[in-house]
């Protein structure tokens, strides 16, 4: 029998071409158990089409940030919002349809998979993006590493008593119906793992911070993996990431895939596109 294979990458933003590009290297492998950690769309130009994409491939699809913003608006990011990204969410909304969007709101914000009898938690962000985006975000979490110190301890205060203790007061204090408790209302009622704490997996994948940071923790791995299709550091440019879990009697071995796409087009898209964000016309000047 072979070895079970699954394939993960994370936070496509609406780049159509790197996204084609990994999940053609991955039907050549023939992996067909892939997860997409969330951020699908937003702020990439071809919302709609990376959306096909997924669904015609067979994509288990959890919900990142962006994602969030569809299903529960706004109101609840107000803090984080401003008129630039407002109007860039507005477009990216009114490039999906119905069925998409609908696909959307079924989103998971957490799987559990047991590999080699290990347990692996998936999640955009190990913090939740419904709601702790301000105290606990991938910038304090960059913050830490880049200091010496463990960014993965910031993820232990979620699923904690005292995250638990400021929903509930937080709901009392606005009620459930508020626009802006919608968030936290949504993490009370659909808890991430289960309200289960990161140190119950063996290991946690996650996307949301763009580029790779790998650190372990006494009892659990936590992988931050690069986005499918924008290069940081010293990536190539012109490949997108994705990464493959290989099962073994005991555990699994996990590869770091880079694969070519077409760069060209996706610049071209880029800069052709419509859309009023211009945070991703950054990667049409970067020199190969």
């Amino acid at each position: 029998m072979k070895p079970r294979k699954i394939a993960i990458f994370t936070d496509a933003h609406g780049l159509f071409e790197p996204t084609q590009a990994a999940l053609e290297d991955m039907r050549k492998r023939g992996i067909t158990e892939i997860y997409s950690l969330g951020d699908n769309i937003g702020v990439g130009p071809n919302p709609k089409e990376v959306m096909d994409l997924l669904e015609e491939n067979g994509v288990v699809s959890l919900a990142g940030n962006a994602e969030e913003y569809v299903t529960l608006g706004i109101e609840p990011f107000a803090s984080y919002f401003h008129l630039a990204k407002t109007k860039s969410q507005l477009w990216t909304i009114s490039k999906l349809n119905e069925h998409q969007k609908g696909i959307i709101s079924l989103f998971p914000r957490s799987i559990e998979l047991l590999v080699g009898g290990k347990k692996i938690g998936l999640c955009h962000f190990a913090n939740d993006v419904r709601f702790d985006f301000e105290s606990h975000s991938t910038w304090t979490y960059q913050s830490q590493i880049d200091n010496g110190l463990p960014g993965y301890e910031q993820f232990y205060h979620t699923n904690s008593p005292q995250q638990l203790q400021y929903m509930e007061g937080m709901i009392k204090k606005y009620g459930k119906d508020s626009p802006m408790m919608r968030g936290i209302v949504s993490a009370y009622q659909e808890p991430l793992f289960q309200r289960k704490r990161v140190d119950f997996f063996d290991a946690v994948i996650q996307g949301h911070v763009h580029w790779k940071i790998y650190e372990k923790a006494d009892s659990t791995d936590f992988y931050s993996l690069r986005a499918v299709g924008m290069a940081y550091q010293k990536d190539p440019i012109d490949t997108a990431f994705y990464v493959v879990l290989t099962e073994k009697e005991e555990g699994y071995d996990l590869e770091e895939v880079l694969v070519k796409f077409d760069r060209e087009k996706m610049e071209y898209s880029i800069l052709n596109s419509d859309s009023p964000d211009t945070t991703i016309q950054k990667f049409t000047s970067m020199k190969r």
